[in-house]
């Protein structure tokens, strides 16, 4: 989809470009992240699905560039997701399909599925004083979904997530929270691939190095 292709651009575009103005890679800091995303958390965005999950990250940032109280960092997350998928328009699969109703008996039960990923993304921070910053984020990241839907094939597919969070230090250790928007879907690299889309919420703490 020309979404993944536009997240892959920016990823590198970003990171080309602060690469350019910085010091070598340092890593700020290490932390493990919860948090919940759905389909519908605040404003149902299709009435075809039901999509949400609960997910786990270890999350590593490293120092691109660092100016007064800016600063650019690059993400890397593993990231595993525990997801829950129901196909809930009986008309999304046509009618006029051959097989539309074993396609139907296949797809619209509630299904559990499993997604690996690996995020890789680029933040731009700024602090508003030594403990408390601000942040926004963008990554995309190769992952394997094991469940096939009416929405998207099993296997290969990309994680891309935008995001605005806030960070408040307490020594060496300090809490995170943030708000993101997750879309997935594999660039049609298979059939189908509606892909799925989900608004939720991280909550997290860090080990900072610094």
């Amino acid at each position: 989809m020309k979404f993944n292709c536009t997240a892959i651009f920016l990823f590198f575009f970003l990171i080309s470009h602060a690469q350019e103005q910085t010091k070598p890679k340092k890593w700020l800091r290490i932390g493990f992240l919860y948090g919940y995303s759905s389909q519908d958390t605040f404003v149902k965005q299709d009435s075809d699905y039901f999509y949400e999950n609960n997910f786990y990250k270890i999350s590593s940032h490293f120092n691109l560039s660092k100016n007064e109280n800016h600063t650019w960092e690059l993400l890397v997350e593993p990231s595993y997701y525990r997801s829950k998928h129901q196909l809930v328009n009986y008309w999304f699969i046509s009618h006029t399909v051959p097989n539309g109703d074993e396609l139907r008996a296949k797809f619209m039960p509630l299904k559990s599925m499993n997604e690996y990923v690996l995020n890789l993304g680029v933040i731009y921070r700024y602090y508003f004083n030594p403990r408390m910053s601000v942040y926004g984020l963008a990554n995309v990241g190769p992952m394997y979904i094991d469940t096939e839907t009416e929405r998207l094939q099993k296997g290969f597919a990309f994680s891309d997530i935008f995001g605005l969070g806030t960070n408040y230090k307490l020594g060496r250790i300090s809490l995170d929270a943030k708000c993101l928007f997750r879309h997935v879907s594999n660039a049609n690299i298979q059939k189908p691939n509606f892909g799925y889309n989900a608004v939720g919420f991280e909550l997290g703490t860090y080990y900072e190095f610094n």
